[in-house]
């Protein structure tokens, strides 16, 4: 009997779509360095064998959620507000809507700011080199292209500070607005008063991000 590649092709997209969301349940939970493997393929129900020819090591599955997990990220903002509205957007305003974004993980999907937070930890103590990371970095390309063009304008519309150099202020929000938000969905925050609710903190944090790069523009 003759091969049904079609099938064979939808059956293989679904059993490594079951490695990536077991993956990301337990390693969002438990940690990655804690996870081994073969939990990963129990929780999926595939067999190790079967595990290992889509994903050779942990850090190639490691790489392959991060990228899955900000591509639903991206395609759920596209969702919500579409590209013609963001591309509507000066840079100010698109700065606003990416830590509102980051706030809203912080609502809803803490899960996923564990897992980031986690996979830095990881790929660095792993030695990952650049072009293993790219699944994670692709997903992340279309902001940095839109923040690019909004940048640019910026040098005519004045919302934002341009005498801060481009690339500057892009690693700078992104990456304090996210770096907070994943400290406070981990808990590794001091607080006096013990509480588990930081949303006011990650609010402020987005408060001085803007007010930073609006520098002495009005």
């Amino acid at each position: 009997m003759a091969r049904n590649v079609k099938r064979d092709e939808i059956e293989a997209e679904r059993r490594k779509s079951q490695l990536i969301e077991a993956g990301f349940r337990l390693f969002s939970s438990k940690g990655i360095e804690s996870v081994s493997m073969q939990s990963v393929a129990d929780l999926a129900e595939v067999g190790s064998a079967t595990m290992y020819n889509y994903f050779k090591t942990k850090v190639n599955l490691v790489v392959a959620i991060s990228g899955s997990v900000w591509r639903s990220v991206w395609d759920e903002t596209l969702m919500s507000c579409g590209m013609d509205e963001l591309m509507k957007m000066n840079a100010y305003q698109l700065v606003v809507r990416y830590a509102d974004m980051i706030i809203n993980l912080y609502r809803n999907r803490p899960d996923i700011l564990r897992f980031s937070s986690n996979f830095k930890t990881f790929v660095v103590r792993e030695g990952t080199q650049k072009n293993q990371l790219e699944d994670h970095l692709s997903p992340l390309e279309p902001i940095e292209k839109l923040f690019h063009i909004k940048y640019e304008e910026a040098r005519e519309n004045h919302c934002i500070n341009t005498e801060i150099p481009e690339q500057e202020m892009f690693t700078a929000v992104t990456l304090t607005m996210l770096g907070m938000a994943e400290r406070y969905a981990d808990g590794i925050v001091w607080a006096d008063n013990q509480k588990s609710d930081h949303l006011k903190e990650l609010e402020y944090t987005r408060d001085m991000i803007l007010l930073w790069i609006k520098g002495g523009n009005r």
